[in-house]
């Protein structure tokens, strides 16, 4: 028990001797520059135990942010994976839309008189028979199309409507067999028929005497004639011309104005709004002069009615005054009598 007691003492007794020791190094420290020296010495010999003691955890945090960091690039190149792919797709959707309003802008810039109602269109399928030149157009008859409307692009002549469905319709293009269009030379006024050869780019022009003014670069217009197709608007253009002495009429071919495999936007536009054709223009004519007539007649008659009844009325005046002189004679007479 003794002995026990003593260790106690003893250990408290050193205590106090390395606490009074500790406090009285610190406070030379404070107060004087003797022990600077030789704390910088200690430290500079004990900086590579401390850093070899610290290794483990620098490592670990080192390694934990490379590895973060390299999980952060990932996601981040992925991210901008995505953005670039959808600018991409947004640079080409922008692309179509410029082709498009371009496509447009030019349709502006059709043929089409500035009086004459008009209609745009998209097509949106081509028949698959490569025989049949048609194609099909996302405007029906809710938007008031009608069978034989006539269809152009900003070239020239497309074809007309054969079918019309309520929201779309099926269009008879120039080169399809079944197609004829009556037709002009621009430069000569040759008048002949174009008709679909079935081929692509390539129609016949019928009809012309072999004598005829018809050249190769020569401009085919409508004529107008038949009432289907207005006058005046741009066919194609005359490439080759056959002469056969054994054959009366020559063999003409043209192009299309129109490249129709490349054809995406067209117009259609309503006929019966255009300008009068000649024909039409005598029609109009006739029919205001019969129109001046009957309003000449019937002021012609009007006037006779007029002429009449004052007619009358200076009759009935005169009967009056003959009257009264009647009964004047009468009273004249009778007071002779008396």
């Amino acid at each position: 028990m003794k002995n026990s007691d003593q260790n106690n003492s003893l250990t408290h007794f050193r205590f106090a001797i390395v606490l009074v020791m500790s406090l009285a190094v610190m406070a030379l420290d404070v107060r004087s520059k003797i022990l600077t020296d030789f704390r910088f010495y200690v430290e500079s010999a004990l900086y590579p135990v401390l850093v070899f003691a610290d290794s483990p955890h620098a490592m670990s945090k080192l390694m934990s942010s490379q590895f973060k960091s390299h999980s952060e690039l990932i996601k981040e190149n992925e991210k901008l994976s995505t953005e670039n792919f959808m600018q991409r797709a947004d640079v080409l959707k922008l692309k179509d839309l410029e082709n498009e309003n371009q496509a447009l802008r030019q349709l502006l810039n059709s043929p089409v008189r500035a009086n004459t109602k008009r209609l745009f269109a998209e097509v949106i399928n081509v028949d698959p028979d490569p025989y049949l030149h048609r194609v099909i157009v996302n405007r029906g008859s809710k938007e008031s199309v009608y069978e034989g409307m006539p269809v152009i692009t900003d070239k020239g002549l497309v074809g007309q409507v054969m079918n019309v469905n309520y929201s779309y319709s099926r269009v008879l293009l120039l080169t399809d067999p079944s197609c004829s269009i009556p037709v002009i030379d621009s430069r000569s006024f040759v008048r002949a028929i174009s008709a679909g050869t079935g081929a692509h780019g390539e129609i016949n022009i019928n009809n012309v005497p072999r004598s005829a003014d018809v050249k190769v670069g020569d401009l085919l217009l409508t004529s107008g004639i038949g009432g289907v197709y207005p006058k005046g608007y741009p066919v194609a253009e005359v490439t080759s011309v056959g002469i056969s002495d054994s054959q009366p009429f020559a063999a003409i071919k043209a192009k299309p104005l129109v490249d129709i495999d490349k054809m995406r936007y067209v117009l259609m536009f309503w006929s019966n709004d255009e300008t009068f054709e000649d024909d039409d223009i005598e029609t109009k004519a006739k029919q205001l002069t019969d129109n001046k007539v009957i309003l000449h007649q019937e002021k012609v008659k009007t006037l006779i009615e007029t002429l009449s009844v004052k007619v009358k009325k200076t009759d009935s005046t005169e009967d009056d005054k003959k009257t009264d002189n009647d009964t004047v004679d009468n009273k004249n007479t009778e007071g002779s009598n008396d």
